[in-house]
């Protein structure tokens, strides 16, 4: 199972999300969509170190799922089977992971 990392902050909390930003290269545009809060999903790629960040909010938290390790084609196929089951919390999201990169290696 490939590991990943969760991270979920709440958008009030303005030390846990400057934190949770921090962590994020080029966070500055996330900063500005999650100002808003209105609801979002959205993921970035870091191309250097292959890993994949996912980050969704309803406007009242913010959840970003690390998953390193993988490439940026298995990143958008991950993105696909979340959107088409809807899988947001950790358990579904690992659970669609798991799926695509073992699909992937076969």
């Amino acid at each position: 199972m490939t590991k990943l990392h969760t991270l979920t902050v709440r958008l009030s909390d303005a030390q846990a999300l400057a934190d949770f930003l921090a962590d994020i290269p080029y966070h500055d545009g996330l900063a500005e969509l999650l100002a808003t809060r209105a609801p979002q999903n959205t993921r970035g790629y870091d191309d250097d170190n292959q890993i994949a960040r996912f980050v969704i909010s309803d406007g009242n938290v913010v959840t970003c799922f690390t998953v390193p390790g993988i490439t940026i084609d298995q990143a958008e196929m991950i993105t696909l089977a979340c959107e088409e089951a809807d899988a947001w919390d950790e358990a579904s999201f690992q659970q669609a992971v798991t799926r695509v990169l073992r699909a992937s290696s076969e």
